[in-house]
């Protein structure tokens, strides 16, 4: 598999201009079967009916691509128009047959057009850099190269497969953003990203609003001591010859006495007890 044409995407697949034209072929709709490689899994049932209703009205403005398997054609690219195609009652479709040798050809070719589609959920994506680096071996630099994306978003991108399932399903979902999932990913905590996860959901909590539920509350300031307490300090400092704290308390307080050797406690309890130095 040459390297090069993996880095044009779908754009190296189809005729220019887009439309159905030469090198399109009308294909039968019940001999393409979906791509088990597909790193798509969210097909929203209504953009389905919305798009069938469309090609039915205005046909294909792209063709799918294809590429031959054993009793038909697997998708590459294209299976929202397919599906769409079904639900429209349509009995063929407009295709490009790409001949994809292996199995890593037709994996790279769908995710590389995935990738450089806008309607993947984060996590889709996610799991798309994943199948890269682990079907073809591609490290995140690599990858970041294929798809044209810097490589820090490809590494932020994986870090959410990190959350646990029922975190990334919400992201999935459209009820958690991206930037949310980021946020929780930082935490070492599986149940604590799950309970804040849903709060984030129930209460509508905002990217800003979660981050600074994250933040470590800030220490309160020790209240400075008062003039009198500071001079008895200093006093006894000079009398013992070492330092003194006085720490007050509502009732009462303390007096700490620091020594650095035996021989200087010797010497303090001496002078304490009035036996001299």
């Amino acid at each position: 598999m040459k390297r090069a044409a993996l880095g044009k995407g779908l754009s190296a697949l189809l005729p220019e201009g887009g439309g159905t034209g030469r090198g399109v072929l009308e294909i039968p709709v019940s001999a393409i079967r979906p791509n088990p490689l597909q790193p798509r899994r969210q097909f929203s049932q209504e953009s389905l009916q919305e798009l069938a209703a469309s090609l039915k009205t205005h046909g294909f403005l792209q063709p799918v691509v294809v590429a031959p398997a054993e009793g038909g054609y697997v998708l590459i690219a294209g299976e929202r128009r397919w599906r769409a195609a079904q639900l429209a009652g349509l009995a063929k479709v407009p295709a490009v047959v790409h001949q994809a040798d292996t199995d890593g050809e037709r994996l790279a070719l769908a995710l590389i057009e995935n990738l450089q589609r806008e309607d993947l959920t984060p996590i889709e994506e996610a799991r798309a850099y994943l199948q890269l680096r682990t079907e073809l071996g591609l490290s995140q630099e690599e990858i970041a190269e294929r798809v044209g994306k810097d490589r820090s978003t490809v590494a932020n991108a994986l870090r959410l497969l990190s959350l646990p399932l029922s975190v990334q399903a919400l992201v999935d979902e459209g009820k958690l953003s991206a930037g949310h999932a980021r946020t929780l990913a930082g935490l070492s905590d599986p149940q604590k990203q799950e309970e804040l996860a849903q709060r984030c959901v129930a209460e509508g909590w905002s990217v800003r609003e979660l981050e600074r539920r994250l933040r470590p509350p800030a220490r309160k300031a020790k209240p400075s001591k008062d003039p009198e307490t500071l001079a008895a300090e200093d006093r006894l400092a000079m009398s013992l010859g070492t330092k003194v704290a006085i720490h007050r308390r509502r009732r009462g307080g303390e007096i700490r006495i620091a020594f650095a050797s035996e021989a200087e406690l010797i010497r303090l309890y001496r002078k304490l007890a009035g036996e001299g130095s």
